[in-house]
């Protein structure tokens, strides 16, 4: 029987068995982080949010950076290895490669708009922790055979993928559109509105022209 795997980030740590004020901390320093960023945030101002002590925080977590690896860690060593599976699994087969693209655009912006406070927390901490970043490329050395098998693979067996593209360019072209426009709807314009659906009908119709022999 497949495994049920947690809709977010968020419902797994909830889940988790684990003293209350560790998960209580855990979850007030993920919003935080992801809101504030992790420099801007104080343990002071964690305990208050998670209505504990600073002094339970210490209890469980020696520094602020430990408490940053207790929210990434199991994220890279668990959670992303099986969410990566389940995703490739559900990969549909054969497609066209506008049916794949779609596939691949809806399936991911749910993922990363599900799990947005560790993403944002991600994508900071990429930039300026050494030890994130170190953490993250082991998982991209892992995960980058699976894409040119899987996904890659499949956007070839469409017979519309242009060919002279190597698989890091369709990778690029697909995450760099799907990125941009979190970071955008998430970062820089967190109140304005957006026609979501809309939105990625046309990151969908960017990414067919760019990757299609078609549109040359």
């Amino acid at each position: 029987m497949k495994q049920e795997i947690s809709a977010s980030y968020r419902d797994w740590l909830e889940a988790q068995e684990m003293p209350n004020g560790k998960r209580s901390a855990m979850l007030s320093a993920l919003e935080l982080f992801s809101k504030q960023g992790f420099d801007g945030t104080s343990t002071m101002a964690i305990a208050k949010n998670a209505g504990i002590s600073q002094a339970t925080i210490f209890k469980y977590f020696k520094t602020k950076d430990d408490l940053l690896t207790a929210i990434l860690k199991p994220m890279i060593d668990h959670l992303l290895p099986e969410y990566r599976e389940d995703f490739l699994s559900d990969i549909p087969k054969p497609a066209s490669l506008r049916d794949a693209v779609h596939f691949l655009v809806r399936n991911r912006y749910e993922f990363v708009k599900q799990n947005k406070e560790v993403a944002l927390i991600f994508l900071t901490q990429i930039m300026t922790n050494a030890n994130t970043r170190a953490m993250f490329q082991t998982f991209m050395k892992e995960t980058a055979p699976m894409f040119i098998d899987n996904i890659y693979g499949e956007l070839k067996k469409s017979g519309s993928l242009r060919t002279e593209l190597a698989p890091v360019a369709v990778l690029r072209t697909i995450s760099g559109q799907l990125l941009t426009y979190f970071i955008q709807q998430q970062v820089l314009l967190p109140d304005a509105k957006f026609d979501e659906d809309a939105d990625l009908q046309t990151i969908e119709d960017l990414i067919v022209h760019a990757l299609s022999k078609d549109s040359k």
